[in-house]
């Protein structure tokens, strides 16, 4: 009986070393994580005030914070703020703020060694909150990373993204009563950091 005990465990043993031989040669996606931070610049946009049909010009300015993968399409998420000035002939000059939850999918063109210079596009799901008003917008982006750290796995250098919100916000409150963002051109330049985890390639001799 002893023996026929020691057998099945031998075999049940041997079972699981093979399963996880066979789990460490497969293949596992890995998001090695990496760090950007950028400021969004003031961008001349549109603030429709349906309460008496004017149309006026205001440039956001704000900064923002997202993780970034290294694979040449990544998942992609991040927290963003944005100050919003509107000069109004009716009410005064007054500000109102968004803050935007961020997430979705990135492209990085691979990297080629001896060119830093590399594509990058997005399209993202923007949550966000202003005063008491949620909302949610559809922005897609392109732009470019200049590499700095050419033996690293993960992006690092310095961004330039052009992006377009593809919707319009609706908010109750922009100054003295509600407003509408219209769909809008922006720009945004900023720094891609290493994160904790990240991997680095040796360097072919």
């Amino acid at each position: 009986m002893g023996n026929r005990y020691a057998l099945m465990l031998f075999v049940l043993l041997s079972a699981g070393l093979s399963q996880a031989r066979a789990a460490e040669a497969k293949p596992v996606y890995q998001w090695v994580s990496a760090n950007e931070y950028y400021f969004i610049l003031p961008t001349g946009q549109d603030l429709y005030l349906p309460r008496n049909g004017d149309t006026l010009s205001v440039k956001p300015w704000g900064f923002g914070f997202r993780a970034v993968g290294h694979e040449t399409f990544a998942k992609t998420g991040g927290l963003q703020f944005q100050s919003i000035k509107v000069d109004n002939p009716s009410t005064g000059r007054n500000t109102f703020y968004l803050w935007e939850l961020l997430a979705g999918m990135e492209y990085i063109a691979p990297k080629v060694q001896g060119k830093p210079l590399r594509f990058k596009a997005s399209a993202v799901a923007d949550l966000g909150l202003s005063d008491t008003t949620f909302f949610v917008a559809p922005i897609i982006s392109a732009g470019l990373l200049y590499a700095t750290e050419e033996y690293s796995a993960t992006p690092t250098g310095f961004t330039f993204d052009i992006y377009y919100r593809l919707s319009d916000i609706d908010l109750d409150e922009v100054g003295g009563g509600a407003g509408t963002l219209k769909p809008a051109l922006g720009f945004k330049v900023g720094y891609i950091f290493e994160g904790f985890w990240t991997t680095k390639e040796k360097k072919a001799d």
